[in-house]
């Protein structure tokens, strides 16, 4: 048994969900919405968030990290302020996005294709498929502890990323750049 404990925010949300879904199916539906919602209470999904959630849905820890390490918007370790994704995926990656995340990562003094600045304000990560394949390079923007869907930014190129970059060095998601 962990020490954590889940919110009563999120335990409202799994009293209100329950009901909707079948009963011998409830468990496994909810595991990707808890998941998401213990991420953004406690930062990032390690291994006591998913013994906490398989032990609060009755599900195999095993099938909770399945869950966890499969989806982008699940942080299974420490993430900055802002997390800046980038798609690299075909679509993206033919319209220049590996030019683009490597600007990031030069801006950002991270050598890896998902790490976090210095002073750990910005988590940059390489990503499969934002689906905007259409627009790409694309990236999207969440900011910790603020659960509204990520912003989008498409039609990336050094010069956008780069107005991108500088706000959020300046602590504030530019929306006036995004979709």
């Amino acid at each position: 048994m962990t020490a954590l404990k889940l919110s009563d925010e999120i335990e409202q949300k799994i009293a209100e969900l329950w009901p909707r879904f079948p009963e011998d199916k409830v468990r496994k539906v909810l595991c990707l919405p808890v998941l998401y919602m213990a991420s953004q209470q406690f930062g990032r999904v390690d291994e006591e968030v998913i013994r906490l959630v398989a032990e609060r849905l009755e599900l195999p820890p095993a099938h909770v990290r399945g869950v966890a390490t499969f989806y982008t918007m699940i942080e299974t370790g420490e993430v900055g302020e802002f997390h800046l994704q980038i798609c690299t995926n075909i679509g993206c990656m033919l319209e220049g996005a590996y030019d683009v995340l490597g600007r990031c990562k030069k801006r950002l003094g991270i050598e890896k294709n998902h790490g976090t600045s210095a002073d750990g304000k910005i988590t940059v990560s390489e990503v499969e498929c934002l689906a905007a394949c259409g627009y790409g390079p694309v990236a999207q923007i969440a900011q910790k502890g603020k659960p509204d869907i990520p912003l989008y930014f498409e039609k990336l190129d050094e010069k956008r990323i780069d107005a991108i970059v500088d706000a959020l060095l300046e602590g504030r998601v530019p929306v006036e750049l995004g979709v």
